[in-house]
C-alpha cells in the first residue's frame, strides 16, 4: 500500500540564510506520519459489520507515536455523516519506536457501527510526541448485504404444467454471504386445498441438495398425482446466519396421457430443415408416429414403437415419403400414438411444408 503522509512544521528566529538575513518565520518540513498497509483494503469484501480494522503508523525516528484516534461513518464519506473521534484503538504490533500498528474492533466501546452495503468509510488520526497531528485518509469498508437465500425454482415450469405424474423438481439456491445451512433445505407439496402431500427434508434426505452446484433435485414418488389437479410446491432454504426464504409455486398436472404435442418450425423447408415434433408423455410408452397428407393416406412412419420416458420427447421428420421423395407444399397431420399400462392413445396435430 502507498503510505499517505502529514507533514508537521516547526517555526525557527535563528536559522539564517547563506546573506545573514534572519527571517521572521521559516517552516521547517522536519517531522511526517505516514499511514500504511490499512486493512481490511477497500477491495475486500467483509461478511459481516463486526469489522475489525487495521493501521499501521510511521514516524521519524525520535518523535513517536503518542496517540492514535479513528472515526467512522456508514453513510458515506461527508464530514457531517462522521463518527466523533474514538480513543479505543489498542497497539496490535509494536515494530520499533516510529512504526507502530493499530486496531479498531467496530462496532467498539461507543457503538458505532458499520451497515450493509458500501457507505462505509474509516479515518485515522495520529499524534507524534512532537506535539505534530496527521490525519489519513478516508477508507472504504465494504460489507455484504446479508440477504436471505435465492431460491429459483427451475422445475416444474408453472406455465407449461407438468405432464408427468413422477413429478421432477430442480431448484437452484444462493447465499453470497454466509452459504446455505446444508441440513435446511425443505421441500412441501401440496394440493389445491393446501393439504399436504409430501414433505422432504435434506436434514432426513441429505441427497436432494448438492452444496458445491447449489442445487436441490428431487423426484417424487408419492401417490399418483391427480391428471388436471392443482398443486403447490414450497422451497425454503436457511443460510449459516439463521436467514430463511422460501419460493412458491403452482402447477397443473396435465390431462391426458399425450398431454401436449408441438411440430416446429412450422411451415418447414425440407429442402433446408428438418421439423421436431415435440411430445410430453405421462407415462413411459412406446411410440409410433405417422404423418398423413389432407386425404387421410399414410405418407410417412416416423418411428415404430420406440421406448420413450414419460415427459417431454422429441423425433425428427425429414419431410420425405417412404420413398425419400420430397413432399408438395401443404398441410399434413402429424399422429403420435402411445402405448403404456393403460392401453393405446393417440394425439395429433397439423403441420406445414413450404419449400421454395
Amino acid at each position: 500500500m502507498v503510505g499517505q503522509a502529514a507533514c508537521g512544521a516547526s517555526a525557527s528566529a535563528s536559522y539564517k540564510n547563506y546573506a545573514g538575513f534572519v527571517p521572521a518565520f521559516v517552516l521547517i518540513l522536519d517531522v511526517v506520519i505516514s499511514f500504511i498497509d490499512e486493512s481490511p483494503s477497500s477491495g475486500e469484501w467483509q461478511q459481516t459489520t463486526n469489522v475489525t480494522c487495521h493501521i499501521t503508523v510511521e514516524t521519524l525516528e525520535g518523535n513517536p507515536v503518542s496517540g492514535v484516534k479513528y472515526r467512522i461513518a456508514s453513510e458515506g464519506a461527508d464530514e457531517a455523516v462522521f463518527s466523533p473521534w474514538r480513543s479505543d484503538a489498542v497497539i496490535e504490533t509494536t515494530y520499533s519506536g516510529s512504526e507502530v500498528r493499530f486496531q479498531a474492533a467496530i462496532p467498539g466501546a461507543a457503538l458505532d457501527s458499520f451497515a450493509e452495503g458500501q457507505d462505509n468509510f474509516i479515518q485515522w488520526r495520529a499524534k507524534n510526541s512532537g506535539g505534530v497531528e496527521a490525519f489519513s485518509g478516508k477508507y472504504r469498508v465494504r460489507v455484504m448485504a446479508n440477504d436471505a437465500p435465492e431460491i429459483a425454482i427451475l422445475q416444474p415450469d408453472e406455465k407449461s404444467g407438468v405432464a408427468s405424474d413422477r413429478l421432477f423438481v430442480e431448484a437452484q439456491l444462493t447465499d453470497a454471504c454466509w452459504g446455505i445451512d446444508e441440513n435446511s433445505v425443505e421441500l412441501k407439496l401440496d394440493d389445491a386445498n393446501n393439504s399436504n402431500i409430501a414433505l422432504v427434508t435434506s436434514a432426513a434426505n441429505p441427497g436432494i441438495y448438492s452444496a458445491p452446484s447449489g442445487k436441490v433435485s428431487y423426484t417424487y414418488a408419492g401417490a399418483p398425482l391427480a391428471p388436471g389437479a392443482t398443486y403447490k410446491l414450497t422451497v425454503s432454504a436457511t443460510d449459516k446466519n439463521g436467514k430463511n426464504s422460501s419460493s412458491v409455486l403452482s402447477f397443473k398436472l396435465l390431462g391426458g396421457a399425450i398431454p401436449d404435442i408441438v411440430p416446429y418450425p412450422s411451415p418447414f423447408d425440407p429442402k433446408k430443415e428438418s421439423v421436431a415434433i415435440r411430445y410430453v408423455l405421462r407415462k413411459d410408452s412406446g411410440v409410433s408416429i405417422n404423418v398423413y397428407d389432407m386425404s387421410g393416406r399414410l405418407v410417412k412412419e416416423v418411428i415404430d414403437n420406440e421406448p420413450r420416458k414419460a415427459g417431454t420427447c422429441e423425433d425428427t421428420w425429414t419431410g420425405r415419403n417412404y420413398a425419400g421423395e420430397g413432399l408438395a407444399n401443404g398441410v399434413y397431420f402429424c399422429e403420435v400414438v402411445a402405448t403404456d399400462d393403460e392401453g393405446e392413445h393417440r394425439r395429433y396435430s397439423s403441420l406445414a411444408i413450404f419449400g421454395k
